[in-house]
């Protein structure tokens, strides 16, 4: 949705003139004005006086206000700005700078300080989308192995494994949103991004039960591991505990339902 209520002077790149109020983040905490200034700040150095910001759209995030600005000056630019409301400013910036180094496909940085981040704007389909409207099973497979690539190159795992938080474009997967990346098992995300396989419509699907398991079989296979009764186990486990997690914020009696039938059940599929 356009964050603007109506359209500032054409000429300007005050990105103050879009905003009508603060933006609001988690739990109804207000950006703090300061990182308005720092984008602006941002925006003014990184871009000659001629250039006009011709529109801002606020992206969904669960935490942080991120927006996808649309810059012309010589020619057209796209970019997304994120503004830290919660601080994990550091903990993103340095995930996405070492990724990049690595050959990871993440957004480049382009200048960040002071609890805001200017980086590149990746086109394509949200994968949740792309997944939910052609159950290719390639897509999966896709995001295995940028699993893979990710834990092997940090030993994090990324955190919010939520499917809206990757990109699909032209045969790539694209991973966004790493606040949340710390130590802890390589399961938290392959479990947790089969529970976001499962909880979007169509929800529990039979080509989406079989694509959590060909997900899971596809990151073993690349990590040199055996699929083991233990494992499977573990991984049932972990998707009801994140349905769980999924149906408190939603507050979606239905999706903690599904959360304690596979904890019963399992993902079955036949």
């Amino acid at each position: 949705m356009l964050i603007a209520e109506k359209c500032p002077p054409q000429d300007e790149m005050d990105i103050s003139k879009w905003f009508p109020s603060l933006p609001i983040g988690i739990d109804g905490t207000t950006v703090l004005p300061e990182r308005i200034t720092t984008l602006q700040d941002i925006l003014t150095k990184k871009f000659d006086e001629s250039a006009t910001l011709k529109s801002v759209e606020r992206l969904k995030s669960k935490k942080n206000i991120v927006l996808h600005l649309t810059i012309e000056a010589e020619k057209q630019f796209e970019v997304v700005a994120k503004m830290f409301v919660v601080d994990n400013f550091d903990i993103e910036l340095q995930i996405l700078k070492s990724s990049w180094e690595k050959s990871l496909t993440v957004p480049e940085v382009i200048k960040a300080e002071n609890g805001v981040i200017l980086m590149s704007f990746i086109s394509g389909d949200l994968l949740v989308d792309s997944l939910n409207h052609t159950f290719k099973p390639e897509l999966v497979d896709m995001l295995a192995k940028w699993y893979y690539n990710y834990h092997s190159a940090h030993e994090l795992i990324k955190g919010d494994p939520r499917l809206r938080n990757f990109i699909h474009n032209n045969d790539q997967i694209y991973g966004v949103d790493f606040e949340e990346a710390r130590s802890a098992d390589w399961m938290l995300d392959i479990g947790g991004t089969a529970a976001s396989i499962l909880d979007t419509d169509p929800v529990f699907d039979i080509r989406k039960r079989r694509l959590c398991w060909r997900f899971l079989e596809q990151y073993l296979t690349l990590s040199g591991k055996n699929r083991t009764d233990q494992i499977d186990q573990n991984y049932i486990e972990t998707v009801a505990d994140l349905l769980k997690q999924t149906s408190v914020w939603r507050n979606d009696e239905n999706i903690l339902a599904l959360s304690e039938n596979v904890r019963q059940n399992g993902i079955p599929v036949d």
